[in-house]
C-alpha cells in the first residue's frame, strides 16, 4: 500500500523536528536523502557567498595592511580575524534567510527554486575561479561540482541541520549569559581574579604565542568533553530517569508525535549511532556553553586589567626576561596611536579565561545550581528526543 500524501506529509515533519534537535541519526537511513534541493539549498549557498567573499579579499587586505602597520603583526592579525568574522556573519545570514525563505513555499515551488539556486550559487563559484586564475582550463568546474557533491553527502547525512541547530544553540547560550553572569562568574572569578594579579601568569602568558594558547584551549575542550561524556552516557543509562505516563504526554506535547497516545509495550533501545548523535550533541551543546563563557570571562578580565593595571606595573611583573626567552611589554597600537590594551593583557586573560572554563564545566554536570541552569534543559531535550522516537515506532508498528 502507497504512502498517502498526509503520511508523506508527517513522516517529513517528524524527520524535519528530529534534525532541528541535532539528532539527524533518529532519522530512518532510506529518508536520509529525500527532498535534497529544498534541504541542499542553505548550505550551498552559505558555502557560495563565503568563498565569493573570501576569494583574494584577505590577501588584498593583508598587503594592504602591511604597508600601513609595517612593525605591529597584532593589528593585521585582529583585523583579519575581523574579516572572517564579518563573512562568516554574512554568510549565516545567507544560509538562514534562504531557509527562512524555502519553508514559506510549497514543496514543488521550494524545490524548483533550490534547483534554480544551487545552480546559480555552482555557477557563480565556477565564474568566480575562473576570475581569480585566468589561465585555469577545467579546474574551477571540477571544484565547482566537488564543493556541491560534499553539500549533498553532508547535507543527506544531517550535516545542515546539525549547522541550524548549532546555530540555534549559540543563540540560546548568547541569550544565558544572564545565568552565567550571575551564577557561575562570581564564584570562578574570585579564584582566577588573585591569579590575574600574579607576575609569573603574566611572564608565562607573554612567553606564549597565540598558537600555544589555542593549544591549551584544546586541551581544555578534550577533557571538559570527557567528563560531558562520561556524565551524559551515565543519564542515559539511567532506567530512573525514565518518564511517567503523566510525563511522557507532557514530553510529546508540540512534536511530530503528539497524537500518538499509545504508550510503548518497552522503550527501544538506542541503535549505536543514534548514542553516538546524543552524546556528540551534548558535548557540543557544553562546549558552546564553556566558550561563551569563556569569552564573557576575558572580556571581563580585559576590561579589569585595562583600568588597574597600567603598563609600567606589566613591565615591572615581566622584567627583562632571560637571553633565550627576552620579555617585553607589547603595545596595541591602531592607526599611530597606543591603546589602554596591550597584546600582554589579551594573552593573559586569555589564558587565564580558557584554563577557568574547565572548572565550569564540572561544576555545570555535578553541582545541583549549576546542572539546573546549564545541563539539565539539555538533558531534557536529548530524553524528550527518545520518547518521540519511540512514540512514532509504536505507532509504525501498530
Amino acid at each position: 500500500m502507497s504512502a498517502t500524501p498526509k503520511s508523506r506529509s508527517a513522516k517529513r515533519d517528524a524527520d524535519r523536528w528530529f534534525r532541528e534537535q541535532g539528532l539527524p541519526t533518529f532519522v530512518p537511513l532510506r529518508r536520509w536523502f529525500t527532498d535534497l534541493p529544498r534541504r541542499v539549498a542553505p548550505l550551498v549557498a552559505w558555502v557560495a557567498v563565503a568563498a565569493v567573499q573570501l576569494q583574494g579579499g584577505v590577501d588584498a587586505i593583508v598587503d594592504a595592511l602591511a604597508g600601513f602597520f609595517r612593525e605591529n603583526d597584532t593589528v593585521i592579525v585582529l583585523v583579519v580575524l575581523g574579516v572572517f568574522a564579518v563573512t562568516a556573519a554574512v554568510a549565516w545570514g545567507a544560509y538562514l534567510l534562504v531557509r527562512a525563505l524555502l519553508r514559506r513555499l510549497s514543496v514543488g515551488i521550494g524545490t524548483i527554486f533550490s534547483i534554480l539556486l544551487i545552480a546559480a550559487c555552482i555557477a557563480g563559484l565556477i565564474v568566480n575561479g575562473y576570475e581569480a586564475r585566468a589561465d585555469a582550463t577545467v579546474g574551477p568546474v571540477f571544484q565547482g561540482l566537488l564543493v556541491l557533491a560534499l553539500c549533498v553527502l553532508v547535507t543527506g547525512m544531517g550535516g545542515g541541520a546539525l549547522i541550524s541547530w548549532a546555530s540555534r544553540l549559540a543563540v540560546r547560550n548568547a541569550s544565558a549569559i544572564g545565568h552565567m553572569a550571575s551564577i557561575a562568574l562570581p564564584v570562578i572569578l574570585m579564584l582566577v581574579v588573585f591569579a590575574f594579579f600574579s607576575a609569573e601568569v603574566w611572564q608565562m602568558a607573554s612567553a606564549l604565542h597565540w598558537g600555544s594558547i589555542a593549544l591549551v584551549g584544546l586541551v581544555v575542550a578534550i577533557l571538559a568533553g570527557i567528563v560531558v561524556l562520561r556524565v551524559s552516557a551515565s543519564e542515559i543509562d539511567d532506567d530512573a530517569q525514565a518518564p511517567t505516563e503523566v510525563q511522557r504526554r507532557a514530553l510529546l506535547v508540540d512534536t511530530p508525535a503528539e497524537h500518538r497516545v499509545v504508550a510503548p509495550a518497552a522503550p527501544t533501545p538506542l541503535r549505536a549511532p543514534q548514542r553516538i548523535n546524543i552524546l556528540l550533541a551534548m558535548t557540543i551543546a557544553q562546549l558552546v556553553q564553556a566558550l561563551f563563557f569563556a569569552a564573557l570571562l576575558a572580556g571581563l578580565l580585559i576590561v579589569i586589567g585595562s583600568i588597574a593595571i597600567p603598563v609600567g606595573v606589566i613591565e615591572i611583573w615581566l622584567g627583562p626576561g632571560s637571553d633565550t626567552l627576552p620579555l617585553a611589554v607589547e603595545q596595541l597600537v591602531i592607526g599611530g596611536e597606543p591603546l589602554l590594551v596591550t597584546v600582554n593583557l589579551l594573552k593573559a586573560a586569555t589564558l587565564l579565561a580558557v584554563i577557568a572554563t574547565l572548572p565550569f564545566v564540572f561544576s555545570a554536570v555535578s553541582e545541583a545550581r549549576y546542572r539546573e541552569r546549564f545541563f539539565d534543559p539539555i538533558m531534557a531535550d536529548m530524553r524528550r528526543a527518545i520518547v518521540v522516537r519511540d512514540a512514532l515506532s509504536t505507532k509504525i508498528q501498530r
